[in-house]
């Protein structure tokens, strides 16, 4: 009897201290050349995509920006709303940009925050806009912590993209091939796609 009640205190616990649901995850691998196109359905008809995009000042360097949409809006990108800093980042680009040349920014993974349905993202799109342009909001002095608090209590998942291997020119740093690893991690609750065979995984943590 007394085992019994202390598992049952256990299970008590156990369940009041988890502040997050169960997590799973999955895991896409490719091989692309320069301006190839990678597209697939991860689950609640979310795209991710690489798109080739041309580089450098003049655009005359390939590489790749990541995406992630729904299937019929692909205006709405899920991952720049919620990955801070909003000017000058290079998170979504694989390839040189602000600053990092092909190799640094190849060298270590993208991991990043995505939103997981259209009413977050209807929810956070105009803190950005006032976060982003403080004279044009209501209260321009509280723009900055009405997006950051938002950022702190969205659901999201977490994305890590990994350049396994690339092949590029060795003077300007243009991108020949790579081949690529993107992981995919949410909350237990939103439907990946059961054919990418979705496995248990550690819900992440951020830091901000």
């Amino acid at each position: 009897m007394f085992r019994t009640w202390l598992l049952l205190l256990g299970l008590i616990v156990s369940v009041a201290g988890q502040p997050m649901a169960a997590c799973h995850s999955i895991t896409l691998t490719g091989e692309l050349q320069a301006g190839d196109h990678f597209e697939k359905v991860i689950g609640g008809e979310l795209v991710f995509g690489l798109e080739p995009e041309r580089l450098g000042r003049d655009g005359e360097l390939h590489g790749w920006r990541i995406s992630l949409a729904p299937l019929h809006e692909p205006d709405r990108d899920y991952i720049y709303p919620v990955n801070p800093p909003l000017r000058f980042n290079g998170l979504q680009i694989l390839g040189p940009s602000y600053g990092d040349d092909t190799k640094t920014s190849l060298a270590h993974p993208h991991e990043m925050r995505f939103l997981l349905d259209r009413a977050d993202y209807d929810r956070i799109s105009p803190l950005l806009t006032n976060a982003l342009w403080p004279y044009s909001a209501a209260h321009p002095d509280k723009a900055d912590d009405e997006y950051i608090g938002a950022l702190k209590i969205l659901a999201v998942g977490q994305l890590k993209v990994t350049v396994l291997a690339y092949d590029a020119d060795p003077v300007n740093g243009s991108i020949r091939r790579i081949n690529f690893q993107a992981e995919f991690t949410t909350p237990g609750n939103f439907k990946l796609d059961q054919a990418l065979k979705p496995k248990p995984a550690a819900c992440p943590i951020f830091s901000d």
